[in-house]
């Protein structure tokens, strides 16, 4: 009996040691809001203004989707996370950025249908991506569009993950376990701690990346070229790419969808960033955003082509990495689509308003913070930016 209740103590040990460290992962990924799924994220922001962002899940389409069909929106924002940085301090009418949850033609088409089957907006303003239309173009991973979000092992042990790369600091560990009184009202750990995450109005905040010296994604806009410039039947991105007549059809029957139920359609080409627009510019035919540049005139719908970020009369400073144009960027979008008589935006927008930000916030990816937590951005891709 000795000898079997010492086995029985040296299984059983490691077995307790081992659940009490997954149980204390499970209590740290609660209180940060990990535990909370996209839909439920999307019904709580409908009574709070709080920021949702999980560092365990990335499911923007089924997020949005829940969000557009709760705001019921007179105009909606729709396309890739391109579309996400259009701010809502400058709307008049209710309206909602579902940036995200368009990143194909087919995630598009499942976000009408869901949208559709609930509400009916007024507006729609796409923005496309030119790898939509590549040949090479493959839709998202299934895991992508589901709302689940399953806590197994790998999620468990996160946390002891984020510890030893210093995403969650003992400071931050010691807050969500000792101190949860004090954690501010936000969803999921990059909410909580970093800033950043989307808001109710779907605008998506990149939080402190943007307030490190040098600590951008893509730095010199090095990452964005290399991914373009690769030759694989698997980049999508590369200009070379031939061009899907398919896809440009199921845009095209997207268009008349929204239009069939009553929407004015909008469309427009976002910019990219200076080196990233010169490159492929100078690329032979067939180029494939060159073709995208020359079908937008046919659609069936007031268009926008401001790929060139000269048009806007944005820089390089502006921008978060090469193809994603940052909060000035996009006021900078807003305020010429509204410019324009044939839009009739003048009555949905403050346009003094996006002026006035615009002035105060030239050259900088994000607006001035008022949050005293806040750092002032920095020039975070080494671009030689005075910030």
């Amino acid at each position: 009996m000795p000898r079997l209740l010492r086995y029985a103590i040296l299984f059983a040990l490691p077995v307790a040691i081992a659940a009490s460290a997954l149980g204390l992962s499970y209590l740290v990924l609660d209180r940060a809001g990990e535990t909370i799924d996209p839909l439920a994220a999307a019904r709580l922001q409908q009574g709070a203004d709080v920021v949702y962002s999980s560092a365990l899940f990335y499911r923007p389409r089924p997020y949005k989707i829940e969000r557009a069909r709760l705001t019921k929106a007179d105009i909606v924002l729709l396309g890739s996370s391109r579309a996400m940085q259009f701010v809502g301090a400058p709307w008049k009418v209710p309206t909602y950025n579902a940036g995200g949850a368009m990143r194909d033609l087919e995630s598009g088409e499942i976000f009408t249908d869901s949208l559709l089957e609930l509400h009916h907006p007024k507006r729609i303003i796409i923005s496309l991506d030119w790898w939509w239309f590549s040949q090479s173009r493959r839709p998202d991973a299934p895991s992508d569009a589901s709302p689940d979000t399953p806590l197994t092992l790998h999620e468990l042990v996160q946390p002891a993950v984020w510890l030893w790369d210093g995403t969650l600091t003992r400071q931050r560990l010691q807050a969500l376990l000792l101190e949860p009184g004090a954690l501010k009202p936000a969803i999921g750990l990059p909410a909580q701690f970093m800033h950043a995450g989307w808001d109710p109005f779907g605008h998506y905040d990149y939080g402190d990346i943007l307030t490190e010296q040098a600590g951008g994604n893509d730095i010199g806009f090095q990452e964005t070229l290399k991914d373009i410039q690769r030759h694989s039947k698997r980049n999508d991105r590369a200009p070379s790419n031939a061009f899907s007549e398919e896809s440009w059809q199921r845009l095209e029957a997207l268009v008349k969808r929204f239009q069939d139920s009553g929407a004015e359609v909008i469309l427009i080409l976002p910019p990219v960033a200076g080196p990233v627009y010169d490159w492929i510019a100078a690329q032979p035919e067939p180029n494939l955003v060159k073709e995208v540049q020359r079908r937008l005139p046919t659609l069936p719908a007031l268009t926008f082509d401001f790929h060139d970020p000269k048009t806007l009369g944005t820089d390089t400073c502006e921008f978060v990495d090469g193809i994603h144009g940052g909060e000035v960027t996009y006021l900078r979008v807003l305020d010429a689509i509204a410019a324009d008589p044939s839009a009739d935006l003048e009555s949905a927008v403050d346009r003094p308003l996006i002026q006035r930000l615009i002035a105060d916030n030239a050259g900088h990816a994000s607006l001035k913070h008022d949050d005293p937590d806040r750092m002032p951005e920095a020039d975070f891709n080494s671009l030689g930016c005075r910030k």
